[in-house]
């Protein structure tokens, strides 16, 4: 039998706040996040591309186009092929019920 546990946050120590409230970790994540969403959009776009995706050579271009470390990389071409694998899978499955209420 599976239980549900909840764990209560702590609020966190004012010492380790900055003037703007946040932590160490939350201005990283803060300063992380653009540079991780340019990196996917342009993988994705190399995806749609139409041409030859070799990863090794991708994760070398996103290592050092963007100054992030391989397991970066890894983490942005993982989430790359999972958006566009998802999104045509999903195009494939709306053409499947269009072309069933046509029927």
């Amino acid at each position: 039998m599976s239980t549900v546990t909840y764990t209560k946050g702590l609020p966190t120590p004012a010492e380790e706040l900055n003037e703007l409230g946040f932590t160490q970790f939350e201005m990283l994540l803060n300063a992380y996040a653009p540079i991780y969403r340019q990196a996917v959009c342009e993988t994705v776009n190399h995806l749609l591309s139409g041409e030859t995706f070799n990863k090794s050579q991708c994760n070398t271009h996103l290592q050092q186009i963007y100054r992030i470390n391989k397991r970066h990389a890894n983490g942005v071409i993982a989430d790359a092929l999972g958006k566009v694998s998802s999104a045509k899978e999903s195009r494939q499955n709306h053409i499947k019920q269009l072309q069933g209420k046509l029927k």
